[in-house]
């Protein structure tokens, strides 16, 4: 028995450039947004390849020490999450073990139970949204980045040349 779910059938939707994303706050003109979407429209439309270099293009050695720099950063960032969240069911726990006496002399407060409680808790609700969030988030495709850090060098050298004039 096969089970259909809206999860499963789900199509990813495309994701914006990040220059026409909604948290994008920069200064770029509108003239200047076409521009860069017509090199990401030719690359799709009429199969030519972007500007901007490809990780293929890249020497092995820098794709490695990419990957290595990319591991680095994603591994200190959970680890950060966790300890984050260890910090918080231990303050949680401490509060618990005081509502109950084991640690310092009986404090009967059930305010301080339940704030006990959550803080120990939350936490663990909280991290795995979190975690899944972060991971994504830094496994995204690399080329993304690549044409991102060409786009704006792009603008700029354009904007320089332009103010040259």
């Amino acid at each position: 028995m096969v089970r259909w779910s809206k999860k499963t059938h789900k199509k990813k939707a495309e994701s914006l450039p990040w220059y026409r994303s909604r948290k994008y706050k920069g200064n770029l003109t509108e003239d200047e947004k076409r521009e860069l979407d017509s090199f990401r429209f030719r690359e799709k439309a009429h199969n030519e390849k972007h500007p901007a270099a490809s990780w293929d293009d890249l020497p092995e050695e820098v794709t490695h020490y990419i990957s290595k720099l990319h591991v680095e950063l994603y591994d200190k960032t959970q680890d950060s999450l966790f300890n984050a969240s260890f910090v918080m069911s231990g303050i949680g726990g401490f509060m618990i073990l005081t509502h109950f006496g084991w640690i310092s002399s009986r404090y009967d407060s059930i305010e301080v139970f339940l704030s006990g409680v959550l803080l120990f808790l939350a936490p663990w609700v909280y991290y795995p949204i979190k975690w899944k969030k972060t991971a994504d988030r830094f496994w995204e495709d690399a080329r993304e980045g690549i044409r991102h850090e060409w786009e704006l060098t792009y603008i700029t050298n354009k904007r320089r040349a332009g103010e040259e004039d």
